[in-house]
């Protein structure tokens, strides 16, 4: 895992702020980096990084312009991974963006896209927007996102948050993780070993199905009904993030499991802000079914509202 990963540029800094959790990401595993730039079919569209006056000449000369200039910056970023990665590669397409992306992850069998979720195209249009829906609909890997906005300079994965709903889909998330834990990484001089820390979530909604328990029967037992069940999910929920905790403390990775009650996405949001998580990992899907967890309302607060990176997976169906 990690091994082969397309990173997406544009040109800008803000683009840029995903190097840091690349690297992150890569460190001693003799990973290969792909740089990708994809722009539009469209004449005079060229990076903010190249500071270009094109005359008015044929489209074909300015397409090999652009991309010349832009393939020498991609060879200037390519030079800052060189001492972490194994082999950097660049290449610039043009066309759609979201098709041409998923067509090059495929063409050198990437297992991890990571990309800047701000960029030229502006505030949440990488995310929210045509391209990174695409993207994230289509592509058959891990997906990193990093909020451009919240991003450091230096970039440190020593407390994730894992949100799991108690299906298997979800769990396909946990190799991830575990590869993300490192006893045997090799640190900087200078730089002290620190704990890998995860942290596992699941959410217990109060909703329409208890309101209806309760209804139902008289006041208070129906009440009481309620609570019961919802003691009794709670209890059976704990055990079972205890299970899939033993998996991920064999790997040296010291695990906390906790189970919020409420609004899925508000309480995955508040508890990785109280834990300061570093990064929050999830499968694309889980118990609400197919799209549900990217493009329904828990993934898409969360991608929204998350101040740090959101390593999203897409699981396998039988």
């Amino acid at each position: 895992m990690y091994r082969n990963v397309v990173v997406l540029l544009d040109g800008s800094e803000l683009a840029e702020r995903v190097l840091p959790h690349v690297t992150q990401v890569i460190r001693d595993r003799g990973s290969r980096v792909h740089l990708l730039s994809v722009l539009p079919l469209t004449k005079g569209i060229a990076p903010t990084v190249i500071d270009v006056h094109l005359p008015s000449v044929h489209v074909e000369q300015e397409r090999a312009h652009v991309e010349q200039e832009l393939t020498d910056y991609l060879r200037t970023v390519a030079g800052g991974l060189e001492s972490v990665a194994a082999d950097v590669q660049t290449a610039v397409r043009f066309g759609r963006p979201a098709d041409e992306i998923l067509a090059f992850v495929a063409e050198v069998d990437a297992d991890l896209i990571a990309m800047s979720t701000h960029g030229r195209s502006g505030i949440t249009r990488w995310v929210f927007g045509s391209v990174a829906d695409r993207v994230l609909r289509g592509a058959t890997c891990p997906v990193l996102l990093v909020q451009a906005a919240h991003a450091q300079l230096e970039a440190a994965y020593r407390r994730v948050l894992v949100p799991l709903d108690g299906s298997e889909l979800a769990e396909q998330v946990i190799p991830y993780v575990k590869a993300l834990i490192r006893p045997d990484r090799t640190f900087p001089l200078g730089e002290e070993r620190e704990a890998f820390h995860v942290f596992l979530v699941t959410v217990l909604t109060t909703g329409l199905a208890d309101h209806t328990v309760a209804l139902m029967t008289s006041y208070p037992p129906g009440m009481q009904l309620a609570t019961t069940a919802l003691h009794q999910a709670e209890v059976q929920m704990r055990s079972y993030l205890r299970s899939v905790a033993a998996v991920l403390r064999e790997r040296g990775a010291v695990v906390h499991v906790a189970v919020q009650q409420g609004a899925p996405a508000d309480e995955i949001l508040a508890y990785a802000a109280q834990i300061e998580a570093d990064l929050i990992s999830m499968t694309t899907h889980g118990f609400s079914g197919p799209s549900r967890w990217v493009y329904g309302n828990v993934a898409g607060k969360v991608l929204q509202g998350a101040h740090c990176p959101v390593l999203l997976v897409r699981p396998e169906f039988e």
